[in-house]
């Protein structure tokens, strides 16, 4: 009689779990014909940003050295018509004090050529490099050119130029 009263249990809970899947499947929460919204139009460089980063000497408790990223001050200027961004980059004063990470031998340690870049590009856009240039998040060469290509949401694209006219140290 126990093992009829399990049986009797498995096969009710089987069925109602059935039941709710069946009516997860057959059930949406979403509305029958919703406006179709535009897609992002967007496909431009706003801002751009650079820092520099190296070990600190303060360690993680497995041995391995912390890295720092230490902004840089960029100014910009937006050619929008021709899709081109001129940045002057100027490093900050090295810190002082028993504590300080970026120091002056730290400092003479920036270079133009191995800067980490990254933008702020327009709402649910995609940005990538061009001829040679660095991927975002890997050091670039700010001697030469880095050239972009911005996709919109919307498949249209625009390639960007962006040139380090001054950099100072």
């Amino acid at each position: 009689m126990k093992t009829l009263n399990k049986t009797r249990k498995k096969s009710k809970y089987a069925t109602l779990v059935i039941i709710a899947m069946i009516s997860m499947l057959v059930s949406s929460c979403l509305k029958k014909d919703l406006p179709d919204y535009p897609l992002f139009d967007g496909n431009s460089i706003t801002v751009v940003n650079a820092e520099h980063r190296f070990k600190s000497r303060i360690k993680t408790m497995h041995g391995e050295p912390i890295v720092v990223m230490k902004g840089l001050t960029v100014s910009s200027q937006v050619d929008d018509a021709n899709s081109v961004i001129n940045v002057s980059v100027t490093v900050p004063a090295a810190e002082t004090g028993s504590g300080a990470d970026f120091t002056a031998d730290e400092k003479a340690n920036v270079k133009q050529n191995a800067l980490w870049f990254y933008y702020t590009i327009s709402t649910a856009a995609t940005l990538a490099p061009l001829d040679g240039t660095a991927k975002p998040g890997d050091p670039a060469d700010g001697t030469k050119p880095l050239k972009y290509r911005v996709t919109a949401a919307n498949g249209k694209t625009r390639d960007w130029v962006i040139n380090v006219v001054t950099f100072k140290n």
